[in-house]
C-alpha cells in the first residue's frame, strides 16, 4: 500500500460527509417548520423557504459535484501509479472477489440485489431500515 492509497481513502468519504451534512440540514429545517414534506403518489417532495433548507439543498447538490471530482481525480492517480509500476518488477497476481449490491426504494418498498446471498441480505436490511426511517419521518411531519 502506497502513501497515495492511504490518502485516497479519506478523500472518497468527502462526498458522503457533504451529503450527510445536507440531509441533516434539510431534516432540521423540516423539524423546525422551515420546510415541509409532501407525498406525491409514492415520491416524497420537499419544499421550504428557510436558509437552513437552502443550505441543505446546496450541500446535497455539492456532494454530487464533489463525488464526480473525486472519481475523476482518483482515475488520474491510478494512471500515475501504473506509470510508476512499469519500472518495478511484476507482482504476482492476487485474485480478489468483488461483492456488490444495492437497494431501490419504490415508495416504502425496498428492492434489494447483490452479487451473492450475504450481500443481498445486507442490502435488504438496509432497505428496510431506510423505508422505516422514511415512513417515520413522513408520519412525524403530519
Amino acid at each position: 500500500m502506497s502513501a497515495k492509497d492511504g490518502w485516497m481513502i479519506p478523500r472518497m468519504w468527502l462526498p458522503v460527509a457533504v451529503f450527510l451534512a445536507g440531509v441533516a440540514c434539510v431534516a432540521t429545517a423540516v423539524a423546525t417548520g422551515e420546510a415541509e414534506v409532501n407525498l406525491v403518489v409514492i415520491i416524497p417532495v420537499l419544499s421550504g423557504s428557510g436558509w437552513l433548507f437552502l443550505l441543505g439543498t446546496a450541500l446535497i447538490i455539492m456532494s454530487f459535484l464533489v463525488g464526480f471530482a473525486v472519481l475523476a481525480l482518483s482515475g488520474t492517480d491510478r494512471a500515475v501509479d501504473f506509470a510508476d509500476q512499469s519500472v518495478a518488477p511484476p507482482q504476482p497476481a492476487v485474485e480478489r472477489k468483488t461483492h456488490y449490491g444495492g437497494v431501490v426504494l419504490i415508495g416504502p418498498v425496498p428492492i434489494a440485489f447483490g452479487s451473492d446471498k450475504r450481500t443481498a441480505i445486507v442490502m435488504l436490511l438496509l432497505g428496510v431500515a431506510m423505508a422505516i426511517a422514511l415512513l417515520s419521518i413522513l408520519l412525524m411531519v403530519d
